[in-house]
């Protein structure tokens, strides 16, 4: 078997059916290639336990890996060329007891190439509206179920949103638009040292990859404090849940109430079109709530009335 054609044959197979990721795993004594789509396991190819190291080893080389590793968790990147286009890839590799490695690849998609569905459009129409308030915005639900596609969306299609600036663990989707700024720990670009930077930069929206610590938590709510608008995810399984991760986490709940605008969960459901293709669409709760009454929109509104400030000013500067 050709090991490179046939990580050709699964970088094609990936970018067709415009997939996040590809598992290659160890089962019993061979390897499975698969990917999920809603709950199944969508099986590509059953290779022996050779021909699976084969597979892995070539894309640790080609992703600048420590080929001689097995134990340890490693992380690469590697870029295809398919059909012209460049496919950029995430690789992690993990060796379980028996130094059996398993790898996931995912692809780090160009915005605006995935599909989307929507079981309830009106939804993704309120949360437009909703998500001009500064404060920040939390995006929540399972992992894979498209929390960055839609952060990228709303603020692609946002007119007020004219500086983007994103800060991700790593850069999922490519958008030229914006400005997508990567972590790195090794030379302390962390999460915090980065929303600080970026902060100077007075972005329009600051997109933040995930809350995942304190020190990440405190910087998203001083930048929301500062008067920015901030869309982050979040690990929660519901929207009470997110409160009690921001508790977690250290964030006072006055700081809750004062800063937070806007909670979106989301998930992805499997259905079959008309031809009995299974797909998946995305079904939302949210939040757009505030736990502290605050005066300044009936005062907004007051000037409004009077004249003082056109439809336009008065729209963008509904805060609260």
């Amino acid at each position: 078997m050709d090991i490179k054609e046939l990580s050709l044959k699964l970088i094609a197979w990936g970018v067709v059916e415009c997939l996040q990721d590809i598992y290659v795993l160890p089962v019993e004594n061979k390897v499975q290639i698969f990917t999920r789509k809603g709950k199944k396991r969508v099986l590509f190819q059953e290779l022996n336990e050779e021909e699976g190291e084969k597979l892995i080893f070539h894309f640790k080389f080609i992703g600048s890996m420590d080929v001689g590793e097995r134990r340890k968790a490693q992380v690469g990147a590697a870029t295809y060329r398919i059909n012209n286009d460049e496919v950029r890839l995430r690789l992690s590799t993990v060796g379980d007891f028996r130094q059996r490695e398993s790898l996931v690849i995912r692809f780090l998609h160009i915005f605006g190439n995935n599909r989307e569905n929507y079981f309830l459009p009106q939804q993704l129409t309120s949360i437009r509206n909703h998500i001009k308030q500064r404060g920040l915005h939390l995006f929540c639900g399972p992992v894979g179920s498209g929390k960055t596609t839609l952060m990228y969306k709303l603020a692609k299609e946002t007119d007020q949103f004219q500086q983007v600036i994103t800060i991700e663990d790593p850069v999922e989707i490519e958008e030229e638009s914006f400005l997508q700024l990567q972590t790195n720990t090794k030379i302390d670009l962390t999460y915090d040292a980065l929303i600080k930077a970026c902060l100077r930069h007075r972005p329009d929206v600051l997109i933040i990859g995930e809350i995942r610590d304190a020190l990440t938590a405190e910087a998203a709510i001083r930048a929301a404090l500062t008067g920015h608008t901030v869309f982050a995810t979040i690990h929660a399984r519901s929207i009470n849940g997110v409160y009690e991760r921001l508790a977690e986490l250290g964030v006072k709940e006055r700081e809750i109430s004062e800063c937070v605008a806007g909670i979106i969960y989301q998930r992805l459901l499997p259905f079959l079109t008309i031809n009995d293709e299974e797909i998946s669409g995305l079904l939302m709760d949210y939040d757009f709530s505030r736990k502290m009454i605050s005066k300044w929109s009936q005062e907004l509104r007051k000037v409004w009335a009077y004249g003082f400030i056109d439809d336009q000013t008065f729209e963008e500067e509904k805060e609260y």
